[in-house]
């Protein structure tokens, strides 16, 4: 019996020196492995986990600047290659409105590595962090799409010499912007260039020249329409192909039975038709000219009134016959046109001669005993660059023929050493004379061939034929009034 209890006793300390044993070595194991993650902790501080991954790089060991440069080179070289039917393009990140947000995508998987055990296998992924300006994205993918598509063409109907002619519709080729858009957007995560392709499909038109008999048809019933159109003794009957001229054609929706294509009368069409017509019976009025001198009112031609048939009317009154396709017998109305009066007022000077020239008309009028007995347009000073010609009343102090006017002696802006024919000069240089190189624009303005811009550099240019008469008529001493 004693021998029984010490035998147990024996073993079960044994037992009880295994299990404390046991204890000890998982103890020791559970200190190494704390310690190995604490020393691993305090390696990794500001550094990343082995295998850890953003987007498609690699950043395991790496310090948080170092990772930071690495995901800004990858950022600055990320593009998205693009095919669609057979066309390349290529985008930086900016042209699409992304921007990459390298801080807060290492930011994130460095913090969440923090609760990672230090010696979990496998990569540690997370995707880049990025922004998109979506109408950025939008117009640049609809700038490719643009270029890329094309509209699908309507069927349509034109009449041409009184013919019927269908003329074909065309499919159109259209991107999936939206869907275009999702393939971009799902690559931007992983920073990987991407390499993309679609292919535009197939539009058909929304109305073919297969559905147009309806319209066809319709077209036929509306060119039939009788049209009689009298005015006076002047009778007009226009034919169908006359009425086809004036239509065009619209798509129709109101209605699964109407024609696809509806024919309707063009008023702008139809109103140059009516104008035509005008054209033969229009009488127009006559400007009524007077004069004013010194107060006293000389009309040298009466004004008359003219007639003029009301064009409005008739338009209204054929277009909506032809499209009720009703028979339209009508009576052409006119009415008056009232003429104008044209003044022109003159100050006669009393002097038994003299040249007028008025700047803001650009005319010359000669006077002699009281009466106008030649004129002409003249081109005088380029006022808005700086070279007016002088206002007032001066006289013709020589006069001379084949001469070379140079304007070196009125100062550098005036650089110019030119022949004419002849030359009466009536203040300080400047003068009357011939331009040939005017090439006849004489009496502008305005325009770009106006004085303002276009003029001499202050002289008043004459036409040949009317230098020649004033320097064969005038004299030294002959009185020059210039005024506007």
């Amino acid at each position: 019996m004693v021998s029984w209890r010490l035998s147990r006793e024996l073993h079960e300390s044994a037992g009880f020196t295994s299990v404390s044993r046991l204890l000890s070595g998982a103890g020791m194991l559970v200190a190494v492995a704390l310690a190995a993650q604490l020393l691993g902790s305090s390696w990794y501080m500001g550094r990343m986990l082995p295998d850890t991954m953003i987007g498609d790089q690699n950043v395991g060991n790496l310090t948080l600047p170092q990772a930071r440069v690495k995901l800004e080179s990858m950022a600055a070289s990320y593009n998205v290659a693009l095919s669609i039917g057979g066309q390349q393009y290529s985008f930086t990140p900016a042209q699409l409105g992304i921007t990459y947000d390298v801080q807060t995508s290492i930011d994130g998987a460095y913090n969440r590595q923090r609760t990672t055990w230090f010696f979990a296998p496998g990569k540690r992924s997370s995707t880049l962090t990025y922004h998109i300006n979506t109408p950025q994205l939008t117009a640049a993918i609809g700038a490719v799409a643009d270029k890329i598509g094309t509209q699908p063409v309507n069927a349509n109907l034109k009449v041409l010499n009184g013919q019927i002619v269908t003329v074909a519709d065309k499919d159109g080729f259209t991107v999936d912007r939206v869907g275009l858009a999702r393939l971009i957007e799902q690559n931007l995560g992983t920073g990987t260039p991407a390499h993309l392709a679609t292919v535009p499909h197939r539009e058909p038109a929304a109305i073919l020249a297969s559905s147009l008999a309806p319209s066809i048809a319709a077209t036929k019933q509306l060119m039939n329409t009788q049209i009689t159109l009298t005015y006076g003794t002047q009778v007009w009957t226009p034919t169908s192909a006359a009425i086809g001229s004036w239509l065009t054609f619209q798509p129709n929706d109101s209605s699964a039975t109407a024609p696809v294509l509806e024919p309707v009368v063009d008023q702008t069409k139809l109103a140059a038709y009516v104008s035509g017509l005008a054209k033969q019976v229009d009488i127009a009025p006559v400007t009524q000219l007077e004069t004013v001198t010194n107060g006293a009112v000389n009309i040298s031609r009466i004004g008359v009134n003219g007639t003029a048939i009301n064009q409005a009317a008739v338009v209204a009154a054929v277009s909506s016959a032809v499209m009720s396709q009703q028979a339209l017998n009508y009576t052409i109305t006119d009415g008056p046109v009232a003429y104008k009066t044209t003044v022109t007022n003159f100050t006669v000077l009393d002097l038994p001669s003299y040249v007028e020239i008025n700047l803001k008309v650009q005319h010359m009028w000669v006077w002699q005993n009281g009466a106008i007995i030649y004129d002409s347009p003249v081109k005088s000073g380029a006022t808005g660059a700086g070279y007016p010609t002088v206002e007032g009343m001066f006289h013709i102090y020589y006069k001379s023929t084949d001469t070379w006017l140079n304007g070196e002696s009125m100062g550098p802006r005036y650089n110019y050493n030119d022949h004419v024919n002849y030359w009466m000069p009536f203040y300080s240089g400047y003068g009357m004379h011939d331009a040939s190189w005017r090439n006849g624009n004489f009496g502008e303005t305005s325009g770009p061939l106006g004085y303002w811009r276009d003029g001499s550099h202050g002289c008043v240019n004459l036409p040949d034929a009317t230098a020649e008469w004033l320097y064969n008529w005038s004299v030294v001493g002959t009185p020059v009034w210039v005024h506007e």
